[in-house]
């Protein structure tokens, strides 16, 4: 009982207090009209399912017969009941919807935070559902520097962290303790790699290498290419820059302040869809996830150079 109240104050407080309906997709096709000149229509059902969102009234997704829906307060109570093993290891801080309900997200805070150098980073294990049937739940990590509030988000692509809306889904869904300790060990690797970056000196005109990793172009480039960007792309580039000036004159020149500069822009300035929880959306499953990426593999390998 204790964790159905929990769940329904978390669905409330979050604004996750709707359901998705799987439905038939029933259709009306003109046919001609009767003798009474009145319209006829034939009904046509089709083999696939619309996923309706009680709360927004729309239809976000077509799905096959074979998806299975799994609701919010499914999600979260297990969620929840996963989380037990590790007592107060673990607590639910944040929740949410994604693009008008097509996805949900739970962070689980770690408790107490590591150090890298001088800075302190809350851990996070982060639960992602799609309620549109675009992907499977996916369980990774999160990370939040406390002194400039960069956020990043890992999920890895193993079986293990994910599950796609089958019918087995109740069933392998169960298995979340053995995840959250699965991500509880990834998060503490992740900042042994931060540790890492942060050791390791560079040049700050290592820079404009990785900015042009990540655009294709950087402020090395000729006159002639500068003039067939656009206004938006070189704003862009001006603004990964300040944020690369900003987190290296504060980490220091190493490659964690360099790596920083690229989640500072990601979590504050970089494009995101204009919605709620749009930035959030983005960081979490969208392109500027896809920037943070690209950026922590570049960094990777740059230490693999430089030794």
């Amino acid at each position: 009982m204790e964790t159905k109240v929990k769940t329904q104050e978390i669905l409330n407080q979050f604004g996750l207090d709707f359901r998705i309906e799987k439905l038939p997709m029933i259709g009306k096709l003109f046919v001609g009209n009767d003798l009474n000149g009145l319209p006829m229509y034939k009904e046509i059902i089709s083999s696939d399912y619309g996923l309706y969102n009680t709360k927004s009234n729309e239809i976000i997704n077509i799905v096959k017969e074979g998806y299975t829906v799994s609701q919010n307060d499914e999600v979260i109570e297990l969620v929840l009941e996963g989380m037990k093993p590790f007592g107060d290891a673990l607590q639910v801080t944040k929740a949410g919807s994604l693009h008008g309900g097509r996805k949900t997200f739970v962070q689980l805070e770690i408790e107490g935070y590591s150090l890298v150098g001088t800075e302190k980073i809350k851990r996070y294990v982060t639960v992602i559902d799609s309620n549109d049937g675009s992907t499977g739940l996916s369980i990774g990590i999160g990370e939040l520097v406390l002194s400039c509030q960069n956020q990043f988000f890992k999920f890895y692509k193993n079986g293990q962290s994910k599950y796609r809306h089958t019918a087995s889904l109740t069933q392998r869904i169960k298995e979340l303790p053995f995840l959250i300790e699965n991500s509880l060990s990834e998060s503490i690797k992740l900042t042994e790699s931060y540790k890492l970056f942060q050791s390791t000196e560079v040049s700050r005109n290592l820079a404009h290498k990785l900015v042009k990793d990540l655009l294709g172009y950087d402020k090395l480039m000729s006159v002639k290419q500068e003039s067939e960007l656009s206004t938006r792309s070189l704003k862009a580039m001006n603004e990964l820059y300040n944020h690369i000036e900003k987190e290296m004159n504060q980490k220091g020149n190493n490659l964690f302040g360099l790596f920083s500069g690229v989640t500072s822009w990601s979590t504050h300035d970089k494009s995101c869809p204009k919605r709620e929880n749009g930035r959030m959306e983005s960081m979490m499953v969208g392109t500027n996830y896809r920037t943070n990426q690209q950026a922590f593999d570049w960094t990777n390998k740059q230490i693999l150079e430089l030794v």
